[in-house]
């Protein structure tokens, strides 16, 4: 293939291939960002390919996207349905995540939170949240794990509130 005349740096650089795997990250998490969140892993490749085909080689050498993905803490490869996509890492989450937001949902709903209420309110927030919760065994095993928080179980229903202040002796 014929190489043409470069301009400039940035289109000698890209005509000889130099990039570095952060310069493959950052456009990556450019392109997810501009298409909404998420980009198909069959879109990735041919869009690293247009932008610089000295990307797709980086990408290809450590065995393809996934695994690509996998040795870069920013970004995630979802399997979905036998496809993939890319997206950014999301943030880890912990219990005390879990806590701090029923603690806020409790104040914000004036002191106390149905059982199902607040299992579809931490999956709408982060299915992370609610997969802690569930890993727990369910929210009021998790309840009786954490401090801050009860669940109270009346007349068949279950709800969470702040933990009552223990009264002293």
């Amino acid at each position: 293939r014929r190489v043409g005349c470069a301009r400039n740096i940035v289109d000698l650089v890209v005509m000889l291939g130099g990039c570095s795997t952060q310069d493959v990250v950052n456009n990556l998490l450019d392109l997810v960002d501009r298409a909404a969140g998420k980009l198909a892993g069959a879109r990735v490749v041919t869009e690293l390919d247009r932008l610089n085909p000295a990307f797709r080689t980086k990408v290809e050498k450590v065995g393809g996207l996934k695994k690509f993905c996998v040795s870069h803490p920013e970004l995630e490869f979802i399997t979905d349905n036998g496809s993939g996509y890319v997206q950014r890492q999301a943030p880890k989450m912990s219990a005390q995540d879990v806590k701090d937001f029923l603690l806020t949902l409790i104040d914000k709903e004036g002191g106390k939170v149905n059982g199902g209420q607040a299992i579809a309110a931490l999956g709408k927030a982060s299915p992370a949240l609610k997969s802690i919760v569930d890993a727990s065994g369910g929210l009021k095993k998790f309840c009786l794990a954490h401090p801050a928080v009860e669940f109270i179980t009346d007349s068949g229903c279950g709800y969470v509130q702040r933990q009552a202040p223990k009264m002293s002796a």
